[in-house]
């Protein structure tokens, strides 16, 4: 049984990795940074007055840090509480404000993870009134430093009116301590 799980985590491992654009360079196109984390912290966790919205959140601080960047002299540290083994993992982080991303076909962004875990990373934009929720591919960041880049052309219909942007963790791995991820440098490429 547990060499079946094994193979199977490996083959789950390996069909995500073949959707996912992540170390593989910028894709072609004008890019202007959304955020690097040098003019102060935008973002929110959530947390407990998630829960309503499904499982518990996990997701426990976002923080401007002087530990690690990618460019500049700050990144965003996302603070994750310990996640018991029993039940699904959900960390979310966003950013409110109102803001028109026309012609973005993609969104970059550069993760640090210092742990030893890997973590489920999605982007999610929010648009329009409705707060149509408009969710990328998740991508399998193992320990190190990586640039992701969240497939946003199927949402250009919502692009005009973001009203949140958001980084979620979706999981099953379970962590013994607190964890933290960094976060620098997100990008639009249009």
């Amino acid at each position: 049984m547990k060499r079946f799980i094994l193979v199977l985590m490996i083959l789950l491992t390996t069909a995500v990795s073949v959707f996912a654009q992540v170390d593989e360079g910028l894709p072609k196109g004008r890019v202007t940074l959304f955020d690097g984390f040098e003019n102060g912290n935008y973002w929110i966790w959530a947390g407990f007055d998630w829960d309503q919205y499904g499982t518990h959140k996990f997701s426990s601080g976002a923080n401007l840090s002087m530990d690690w960047a990618s460019e500049g002299r700050h990144s965003l540290e996302l603070t994750m509480e310990p996640m018991p083994a029993d039940k699904a993992k959900s960390a979310v982080w966003f950013y409110d404000g109102t803001n028109d991303l026309t012609g973005t076909r993609y969104i970059a962004v550069d993760i640090y993870n210092p742990e030893e875990y890997t973590y489920s990373i999605a982007a999610v934009i929010q648009a329009t009134d409705s707060w149509k929720w408009c969710q990328t591919t998740h991508y399998q960041v193992s320990p190190g430093v990586h640039t992701l880049v969240f497939d946003v052309t199927k949402y250009t219909e919502y692009l005009h009116d973001v009203r949140r942007l958001t980084l979620t963790h979706d999981g099953w791995q379970e962590t013994t301590r607190d964890t933290h991820i960094y976060v620098d440098n997100i990008r639009l490429i249009k």
